[in-house]
């Protein structure tokens, strides 16, 4: 039976349950991440053998396994699930994608069998739903991205999901203006930030690197947590003259008592 609220409820989460990080390449997305706690670093782009990390490329993995890239994934996916069973609780507290802009491509076998399932597909020997007439494709690729990035959040406290950042003409009240947002395809990116919890642009300032949540007319981004609206946070300083960076995750995720 429904039990309808008669007084406010309060809220029972602070801090993101999933969270969009986007920047220009060679920023320290993956450097930044590598220093938080309890944080498995997937890495879909060859890219993390420059840090200490809990980590696993998927890449590399995938050619020893000699294995497509979406299907070695699958087996980290049920490994991770099969641990939390086992013990009752999340064996890694948030769970890093770097990069969903790679993560899209690896996706493209896992789009093309949805495709083949339904009945106007059922036919087809394609080999990229991408090149289906008049855009239909992308609709697979943006169900296929979305069904891994529910099943890796349902693994995890946090989903932290890393980007690169895509420059573009939009056009707002008759007049086309830039908006810098997140790399994906088609409308993936603008549907993907909707859902997130956060959306944050990373950049750096001198020998500060920045995670602004501040939405703007120029720029996709912005968080329903109340301690990240609106705010750009310094998550990393590092020293003149030496490559020692101290990265802080604490006014991102607070203590939740």
């Amino acid at each position: 039976m429904i039990e309808l609220p008669k007084t406010k409820l309060k809220a029972d989460r602070i801090n993101p349950q999933t969270m969009v990080i986007f920047s220009q390449p060679k920023m320290g997305k993956t450097t930044v991440i590598s220093k938080l706690d309890n944080c498995l670093l997937l890495d879909f782009e060859d890219g993390s053998h420059f840090v200490d990390a809990l980590k696993i490329n998927v890449v590399e993995q995938a050619r020893e396994d000699k294995k497509k890239p979406i299907v070695t994934l699958k087996h980290i996916i049920n490994a991770i699930k099969e641990e939390n069973e086992q013990t009752g609780e999340y064996v890694y507290k948030y769970i890093a994608v770097d990069t969903v802009t790679a993560l899209e491509e690896i996706v493209l076998p896992l789009a093309n069998n949805m495709y083949k399932a339904t009945n106007m597909g059922r036919n087809w020997v394609g080999d990229d739903v991408t090149t289906l007439p008049n855009g239909a494709g992308y609709k697979y690729t943006r169900d296929a991205l979305s069904h891994v990035l529910n099943e890796l959040e349902q693994l995890c406290e946090t989903l932290i999901i890393l980007g690169h950042v895509k420059d573009r003409l939009i056009e707002r009240e008759g007049k086309e203006m830039p908006e810098r947002g997140l790399a994906l395809t088609g409308k993936s990116s603008s549907i993907l930030c909707s859902q997130v919890d956060a959306v944050g642009y990373l950049y750096r300032d001198n020998n500060k690197t920045i995670i602004n949540f501040a939405s703007s007319p120029n720029l996709l981004a912005g968080a329903r947590c109340e301690h990240l609206k609106g705010q750009e946070i310094v998550i990393a300083t590092s020293e003149p003259e030496t490559t020692e960076i101290t990265v802080d995750w604490t006014k991102i995720f607070l203590i939740e008592k």
